[in-house]
């Protein structure tokens, strides 16, 4: 008898089992960061506080990476941990409920960066004094997304007449060099969660019509392809991320790739084990004719 292939001690599944929960743990972990990043910078981008609605503007990415994370859970247990014959009744429309509840967040979520980006868009040049006359005045530099340190007499300099903007929104300079940076910055945000939106509904008619044994060959792959164009301008966004120097957001987007590599793992196997179920029931209808054919002519004879 061959030996079991063991890496470690540990079977190759098991070590990937592992690897796989490992990922959504540190997706939960960034989870808690940007919900720390957004809730510091509040006294700035809402100086007079927020309501309910603006309240998916300031959490947007927290709300964004919340819903994703339960709604990747939910394609987990739906692709893999959860056999066909289970998931159905009750806890299939419970399920199906708790990911529409998922999908309003990521599209509010997803508002919530359109919004951001126009606020970025809205620096305007500062032709009246300079940086440090603002002292007091103007509250703070916008120098990330979520970055906005006070300004003070020590900083000021930094502000070069000429090669300064406002934003009234935000009570906000920021520099002629980092106004293409937040902009670029805030652009690729819309678009990366645009193409998530996408993929999710791409991903869940996959789903749909694998429950229902509908998922044929060519639509399969028909929706391989788009999804790969899909994941092609994720990759492109974290790169760019990556080229600009946002570590954090190169390293978030990167841990969401991944992840849902293995929920398409899941869905292929998964699909390349129901035409198995379909053929093993085609012939079992087909034997159950063939003997009630032979015993309707034993019984004629």
């Amino acid at each position: 008898m061959t030996a079991e292939r063991r890496i470690l001690g540990f079977k190759p599944e098991t070590l990937f089992q592992v690897f796989k929960y490992t990922i959504y743990t540190l997706i939960f972990i960034n989870l808690i960061y940007f919900l720390h990043e957004e809730y510091v910078a509040l006294a700035i981008r809402f100086p007079e506080g927020i309501g309910i609605s603006h309240a998916f503007d300031a959490f947007s990415q927290s709300t964004d990476s919340f819903a994703w994370l339960v709604l990747l859970l939910i394609f987990e247990l739906q692709t893999y941990v959860i056999s066909d014959e289970n998931l159905k009744g009750a806890l299939k429309w419970g399920l199906n409920l708790l990911a529409g509840i998922c999908y309003v967040l990521i599209l509010q979520a997803l508002m919530g960066y359109i919004n951001h980006m126009e606020v970025m868009f809205g620096f305007m040049p500062h032709l009246t004094g300079t940086g440090c006359e603002a002292v007091g005045t103007v509250s703070s530099i916008a120098v990330d997304l979520y970055e906005f340190p006070d300004l003070t007499a020590e900083n000021c300099d930094m502000l070069v007449p000429g090669a300064t903007f406002f934003n009234e929104h935000l009570n906000a300079f920021t520099t002629a060099q980092l106004l293409p940076y937040l902009e670029n910055l805030a652009l690729t945000d819309v678009i990366n969660a645009a193409t998530w939106v996408l993929i999710v509904i791409v991903l869940w008619i996959d789903i749909f019509l694998q429950l229902r044994r509908e998922l044929t060959e060519k639509l399969y792959k028909w929706n391989g392809v788009l999804k790969a164009v899909l994941y092609a301008t994720l990759i492109a966004c974290c790169s760019y991320w990556a080229w600009l120097g946002d570590l954090m957001g190169f390293w978030d987007a990167f841990l969401w790739i991944v992840a849902f590599f293995f929920i398409e793992m899941n869905l292929f196997k998964w699909h390349e084990a129901a035409p198995a179920d379909e053929d093993e029931e085609e012939y079992t209808r087909d034997a159950a004719v063939e003997r009630a054919e032979i015993e309707a002519e034993q019984g004629r004879r």
